[in-house]
């Protein structure tokens, strides 16, 4: 129904907690252990960048936020923040009479208070909306994973499907993403027992938080693509409906491949996306400009957190 409620845990007092209890509303799981959040967690700005990216991806477009009045002021802006920037309806349960206070932080935006049972059944039997003013390729709901049992054991990247070596006139810029006609699953062949089905591994990769490391993660899986050639990934090599990815070989571009994507595949990679939408990042620009320094530190320590390998294929 493109509907999320949340309840806050007003008693927590990180910077960053009221997104971290919307991304746990969304599905998401923060690493077990603060001291492996890394900065983007740590932060009001990544974090809530996240949240935005998320709500965009999955097409929240009416969010419902209980014990609103137990917030401080600081995050009752942030959730009007978070409202103007994904377009969605917000609906706050204040749990006490109107006040000044409220009468104060609505001021200047279009609303109405709703004080009786009837109306609130009223308001919400509405259908909802999309999100508006940012663009989702495909405008399709995503798909998710099916249910599979999990042993929690190691993933491992499956071998890599062949991709199709893109020509590049010489001189040219490497362009963009070409169309490719996409895998109908993407579960890959059994190949002994380090294999797992695709449905366990995207039923784990649904739940990163940070969409950056679910977009590369995701890429890895299908492609094999390391850190090194991860970080050459820009916002053009994943095309207009996230059905292609294109990995390059080196900055010299004299062999970059296109991969089909997956349908399981298909929120995770559009996440990026929009996320470099949300950030005004140039198309042409990296997709993965932080998570790749440093060996790829922070997207290995998610990759842990998952229990997937991310070591480089053979």
């Amino acid at each position: 129904m493109g509907r999320l409620t949340i309840d806050p845990s007003p008693a927590n007092g990180a910077p960053a907690a009221l997104a971290h209890d919307l991304l746990y509303a969304l599905g998401k799981r923060l690493p077990a252990g603060g001291e492996t959040f890394g900065t983007w967690a740590d932060s009001q700005r990544p974090a809530w960048d996240a949240v935005a990216t998320w709500m965009l991806t999955h097409h929240i477009g009416h969010l419902i936020v209980c014990r609103t009045d137990r917030l401080t002021h600081a995050r009752q802006r942030q959730l009007l923040a978070l409202r103007e920037r994904c377009g969605i309806r917000l609906t706050l349960l204040w749990h006490r009479p109107v006040t000044p206070v409220l009468r104060t932080l609505l001021e200047g935006i279009p609303h109405h208070i709703i004080d009786t049972l009837s109306q609130a059944h009223t308001v919400l039997g509405r259908t909802g909306h999309s999100p508006a003013g940012t663009r989702n390729a495909g405008q399709q709901r995503p798909i998710e994973p099916a249910p599979s049992q999990d042993d929690g054991q190691w993933l491992t990247s499956p071998a890599p499907s062949g991709g199709t070596v893109t020509d590049r006139p010489k001189r040219a810029r490497c362009p963009g993403a070409p169309e490719l006609v996409p895998t109908t699953t993407g579960a890959p062949p059994a190949q002994g027992d380090d294999r797992t089905p695709a449905d366990v591994l995207a039923a784990r990769l649904t739940t990163v938080a940070y969409p950056l490391h679910a977009t590369a993660l995701t890429i890895h899986a299908v492609t094999g693509a390391d850190i090194s050639r991860l970080a050459l990934i820009r916002g053009i090599d994943i095309n207009e409906t996230a059905t292609t990815v294109k990995v390059h070989d080196s900055t010299a571009h004299r062999k970059c491949q296109a991969y089909p994507l997956p349908i399981w595949t298909r929120g995770l990679i559009r996440a990026a996306v929009i996320h470099a939408q949300l950030k005004e990042r140039a198309p042409d620009s990296p997709l993965f400009p932080f998570i790749t320094v440093q060996d790829g530190e922070q997207l290995r320590l998610t990759a842990t957190g998952i229990r997937y390998n991310l070591n480089p294929l053979p």
